[in-house]
């Protein structure tokens, strides 16, 4: 097996100097706190080995470095000589997936209108759908909801999210694509990284966020950020965080900045309070108004 060939393949870069010996290629440990390249890659065979902690399998830290479905490098690994026979734990994911839904109707239009949203704009930028009232899909009720494509950095689809329209307490806010029927895991990736096409990118938390930012603002679906995220966001060299202003929000926003700061990235942390909606909440990117929008747009370099 060509290991180095199998890392350019998936674009993951990697160095052959340093501490270790010829059979090893560095790469940035995807694993732990620290990452500098302590990582690395056995030359003729899918090992992965990290010289500070526990680590994973090679297939892991692959997934974790390029981000890529599993197809993918499952391919890439029988184009480099490799043994594509990975762990059942890690096949999990589908090959392909159809969305649920059709074009919107009147009632999904509504609801975005009612939170200063174009349909029109979301249909043709961010492919959105829309469900009926007793929509399933694969047995599972996904009725009365704006279907959302996720689409990874290369901008092929794997997975969707699911947003109610209805605004019932009895209802779950998004549902998510089942796991087995997604290309990869939803929060491996940002939302939005196909559209930033700049050196910049401004992380929000929600997808509603991004929308309303539009190109160039990519969400996590919420404040948690894995580490297969962080890893996406190291393909842009500017990243500024625009979290909430809660005091918790805030403290993942810079702990995520000092840890994707480690990559080389230039990293800031943006805040700003927006006041509060007619009936005591806090307003937030998702409240904002068209021409409030052009000015955080401006402020934060997008």
């Amino acid at each position: 097996m060509d290991t180095a060939k199998l890392l350019h393949d998936l674009g993951i870069p990697f160095d052959t100097k340093g501490k270790s010996t010829g059979n090893w290629l560095q790469v940035h440990c995807p694993f732990c706190d620290d990452p500098s390249e302590h990582g690395g890659f056995y030359r003729y065979a899918l090992r992965y080995h990290c010289w500070r902690c526990p680590g994973g399998t090679g297939f892991e830290a692959l997934q974790a470095l390029c981000g890529r479905p599993q197809r993918e490098i499952i391919k890439a690994l029988k184009d480099c000589g490799g043994d594509a026979a990975v762990p059942d734990s890690h096949l999990q994911y589908a090959s392909s997936l159809k969305l649920p839904g059709r074009e919107l109707m009147p009632y999904h239009r509504n609801y975005l209108l009612r939170r200063g949203l174009d349909p029109d704009m979301l249909v043709q930028r961010y492919g959105i759908l829309g469900t009926n009232p007793f929509d399933k899909f694969e047995g599972k009720d996904y009725g009365n909801r704006i279907i959302i494509p996720i689409y990874d950095l290369d901008g092929r689809l794997v997975s969707f999210q699911g947003r109610d329209v209805t605004g019932r307490d009895d209802v779950e806010r998004y549902k998510v694509c089942p796991l087995d029927k997604a290309l990869m895991h939803y929060k491996d990736i940002v939302y939005g990284g196909n559209l930033a096409k700049g050196r910049r990118v401004v992380v929000v938390e929600g997808v509603v966020d991004a929308w309303k930012l539009g190109p160039g603002a990519v969400a996590t679906f919420g404040t948690g950020c894995k580490k297969a995220q962080i890893m996406c966001l190291t393909r842009w060299p500017e990243v500024v965080f625009f979290f909430d202003p809660e005091p918790t929000a805030q403290a993942e926003a810079h702990a995520y900045a000092e840890e994707l700061a480690r990559y080389g990235v230039k990293v800031s942390v943006a805040c700003e309070d927006f006041g509060t909606t007619p009936d005591g909440k806090k307003r937030d990117v998702g409240d904002l108004a068209p021409h409030e929008i052009a000015r955080i747009r401006s402020e934060l370099g997008l």
